[in-house]
Parts: structure tokens; sequence; C-alpha cells
């Protein structure tokens, strides 16, 4: 059987849908070998999806993973830490911190929803594992205040909105250091979801390199025609490993675990030496 690694997925401990057992039961079915569950800022799903691997007796090797929300530029970015060791100081210091300022942002965001006169009630900070703004679009959808997911951010929730709150998250070089710190590599997730231009997009894949940036995802699930031929040139010439990774955080038709996530030959796996 052929392998099949999907590095970059959630569960219901940040932003997806599925429990950690259900996202390890489709995984195995879709036919995923290695997968890293990396939700935001948290790596407590991590014993429930092992211990379902086990209860099941799956054919899948679960990585240690989580995805960081830092800063470079002024631009907020994210930076996928794999295969470490979740026990070290480093990162669990770092993932208090990131979760403490998670909380803070959420409870402002609320805050300012009820100052604009939106009297939503989304479940408290304190009640989830990880809040994040899609807790509160859903709240805003499943109350009526507004007919969409995709409207709560372009009315309320996204960046320049009224209920938007900008968060001091950790510097590009803290979140690769603590991710290296404990063992692991650092893979600058989605890179064309910041909407960076190619000069931009090479800035930051040779400054992140220089800050000790182990590879970057050159395959996504879904991806415009070319995308990943560029990022695979992009990683050869400057020297990083690529990754490969779904971005699962729901059953959708469109981006599926494991789906279509082949690297280009010239790349050099984020996997290699594990």
């Amino acid at each position: 059987m052929s392998e099949v690694y999907d590095l970059h997925c959630h569960s219901n401990f940040s932003d997806g849908a599925l429990s950690p057992s259900d996202l390890v039961l489709r995984a195995a079915e879709k036919g995923v070998t290695h997968l890293a569950i990396t939700d935001h800022d948290t790596i407590a799903g991590l014993p429930e999806a092992r211990a379902a691997i086990s209860r099941h007796q799956l054919p899948l090797r679960l990585i240690n993973g989580v995805e960081l929300t830092c800063r470079w530029q002024q631009h907020e970015i994210h930076v996928v830490g794999l295969n470490m060791d979740t026990a070290h100081p480093a990162i669990t210091a770092l993932l208090a911190e990131q979760q403490q300022r998670r909380r803070d942002r959420y409870a402002e965001m609320v805050t300012r929803l009820q100052r604009a006169g939106i009297e939503v009630k989304p479940p408290l900070a304190q009640e989830l594992t990880m809040p994040t703004r899609k807790h509160l679009a859903d709240a805003l959808v499943e109350q009526g205040w507004v007919s969409s997911f995709e409207t709560a951010f372009r009315r309320y929730l996204g960046k320049g909105q009224q209920a938007y709150v900008a968060a001091e998250w950790c510097d590009l070089d803290t979140a690769t250091k603590v991710v290296q710190q404990a063992g692991g590599v650092a893979v600058l997730a989605h890179p064309h979801a910041y909407q960076f231009s190619n000069k931009w997009l090479r800035r930051l894949l040779q400054e992140g390199k220089e800050l000790g940036l182990n590879g970057v995802e050159v395959a996504i699930g879904q991806q415009p025609p070319g995308h990943r031929e560029a990022l695979a040139t992009f990683a050869c010439e400057i020297g990083l490993k690529a990754s490969a990774g779904s971005d699962f955080h729901a059953p959708k038709p469109w981006r599926e675990l494991g789906k279509n996530l082949c690297l280009p030959a010239a790349c050099v796996p984020i996997w290699s030496d594990w």
C-alpha cells in the first residue's frame, strides 16, 4: 500500500467539525497512512486521537502537530509544527500564552458585537478548548443575526470590520525556534492564503529559512492551477523541504482528507528524515 501523508487538518478542539476520534476514523477510511492533527494553538485533541487509533486498530500513524498563529512584517501567518515532543516545556509555555491571547481576543470580540447592538450569545471562551472566530460566526448564523458564515466575517469578524480584534501573536522567529526546541520541524502553512505577491512570498520564505523554518506546504488539497508547481520551485530554490496537507475542517466534497496531496518529484518531503 502506498503511503499517504496529510499533515494539516483540524478537529473540534479548534475550528474543525469532527472530534479527534471521528477525524482519525475518516482519515483511515480515506486511505491516509500518516496524519497530523494541527489544531490552532492547541494539542489537546491528540490523546483522544491516539486512543481511537489504538482502540480501532487503525492502520494510521499519528504525527504530533499544531498550527501556531504568528506575526511576520505586521502580517498574520501560520506555522505548522510537526513531530515535536508535546510535553516539552518550551511548547507548553508558548501554547499557554497563545491560548490566553485567544481567550482575551474572543471576549473582546463578543463585547464589540454587543456594543454594536448584536446581542449574540456564543459559547463562553472558557467553555471552548480553543475559542476562534468560527465559533462566533456559527453563533451569528444560528441565532439569525446573519444569513451565512461568510456574511459574519464580511460584516463583523473580518479584518477591518467593527468586531474584529487584532491579536499580538508570537513572532515567526519564536514559533520556529520553539517547535525546534521541542524536537519538531516548522512548516509555513498554506502560503498562498496570505495573498502575497510572488516577491513578498519569496521574501517570507527566505527570511523564514534564515530564522530556521524547515519547510513549506507545497501540496494542499485544493489549489489553483500552477500554485503547487510554483511552491515546489520556491522550496527547491530556497532549500526548504515540502509538506502536504489538506487543511481539512469538515466533510466537504472539495476538501477531503488525503485527497490530491502528491508532491512534485523535485521536492524533498518534510518527512524524509523521520
